[in-house]
């Protein structure tokens, strides 16, 4: 069990970073980037599109670069939920 949770942990981690460097890359400072990195799990990523994707483009016409990042962004987010089912259920 102790095993299941590290390498969940190590997942988690290597995905949130993944994700910190898209956040990046779409133009948020380091520190926004790194911030928002810290809530796993998609809370991050759900606070962005809520606060502000939601107030800045109302109709969503995000451009394609932005769009195609927050795509990656939300697979690797399906990917930790992936991760955490098969530590939790699969392995044990």
């Amino acid at each position: 069990m102790t095993l299941n949770i590290i390498i969940l942990i190590a997942v988690i981690v290597v995905l949130q970073l993944i994700i910190g460097h898209l956040l990046h890359d779409v133009g948020f400072s380091l520190l926004h980037s790194i911030i928002l990195m810290l809530f796993p799990l998609g809370i991050g990523l759900f606070a962005l599109q809520l606060w502000y994707y939601e107030h800045r483009y109302s109709k969503w016409a995000v451009p394609f670069n932005v769009k195609l990042r927050l795509k990656y962004m939300y697979i690797l987010t399906f990917f930790e939920y992936v991760a955490l089912y098969v530590c939790i259920v699969v392995i044990t």
